[in-house]
């Protein structure tokens, strides 16, 4: 099955997001919860979140509702956000069955597909740290999709690439990456089909992405899933032809989205905003390259593959 032909079934649940970088759209689909940043507000209004989940053994159901405040003045920008308190409270839910059919297209794929983006403290993989994690299955529906700010545990130097200071999420509230691993595994055991792999997509992943959330496994002494893939789409890109015959100067993922003519959702380089974009330049890349998931899967890779030397503290 082509990627292509996923798409054409259900990637308009995408498109109708993409308009806007708020973050309700995204609340609606996603194991999300919701923090609004602003400047000097005063006037406060309510917002309430709710997780429903359905068991995989049983039809009963469970939600978990939660209020929120936001400023509605001198707003610069708003996130969601798995708090510390809520924790307890996913780590409770049962997994949401997937439907076997999504806009009329069978969902008997070889992998399920998860799109993925971080945003760091620097670039050692060894010695810095995840701050923020987006993830997205291409599936859609309910529950597709999870974004949270991580908690390094130290003073973050490069606000200026991401926008992320030490201030957001430096503080008791925000989990650190050990603590999020269990939601994450929960969240990945919730999507992936019966005896089937999970593919991983990033952009530049194997030197970058992958590297960085092995590492994380790693101090958390928590061993990562033998059945997870991941795919790097930045060496795919490097095949592609632009209009004058010869190969893309610059496959990087903002040159990428300009090429294709994909609008910008929020602010480049946050993690959810990279992973709405790379689900677009996926669908564009592996069409115009008739590329599908078994080919994919092809060029998959384990962190096994990775050079694992012990990570720094």
């Amino acid at each position: 099955m082509s990627l292509y032909s996923i798409f054409c079934g259900n990637f308009h649940q995408l498109r109708n997001s993409i308009g806007s970088c708020s973050s309700t759209g995204l609340l609606k689909c996603g194991l999300l919860y919701r923090t609004v940043l602003q400047n000097r507000g005063n006037k406060t209004r309510p917002i309430s979140t709710t997780i429903l989940a359905r068991s995989t053994r049983k039809e009963s159901k469970q939600s978990f509702k939660t209020s929120r405040h936001l400023h509605s003045e001198s707003v610069e920008s708003s996130i969601e956000v798995l708090k510390q308190s809520d924790l307890e409270h996913l780590k409770s839910l049962q997994c949401y069955n997937i439907p076997q059919k999504v806009s009329g297209v069978k969902t008997d794929w070889p992998a399920t597909i998860l799109v993925f983006d971080i945003e760091t403290t620097g670039f050692s993989r060894r010695y810095e740290r995840i701050i923020e994690f987006a993830v997205r299955d291409l599936m859609g529906g309910k529950n597709s999709t999870i974004q949270t700010l991580i908690n390094p545990e130290r003073e973050i130097k490069n606000a200026y690439v991401h926008g992320i200071s030490s201030s957001m999420v430096c503080k008791p509230d925000i989990p650190r990456f050990r603590e999020f691993i269990p939601i994450l595994l929960q969240y990945v055991l919730s999507r992936q089909m019966a005896d089937k792999p999970v593919l991983w997509v990033a952009h530049n992943g194997r030197s970058f992405d992958v590297p960085f959330l092995m590492y994380e496994f790693q101090r958390s002494k928590i061993e990562m899933p033998g059945d997870w893939l991941f795919v790097d789409t930045l060496p795919i890109a490097r095949q592609l032809i632009g209009s004058d015959g010869e190969k893309l100067k610059s496959v990087s993922l903002d040159n990428l989205r300009e090429h294709y003519k994909i609008p910008l959702a929020g602010s480049a380089h946050r993690a959810m905003q990279d992973v709405i974009t790379l689900c677009y330049v996926l669908q564009k890349l592996t069409f115009e390259l008739k590329l599908t998931v078994p080919q994919l899967l092809e060029r998959s890779f384990r962190v096994s593959d990775l050079s694992t030397p012990r990570p720094g503290k």
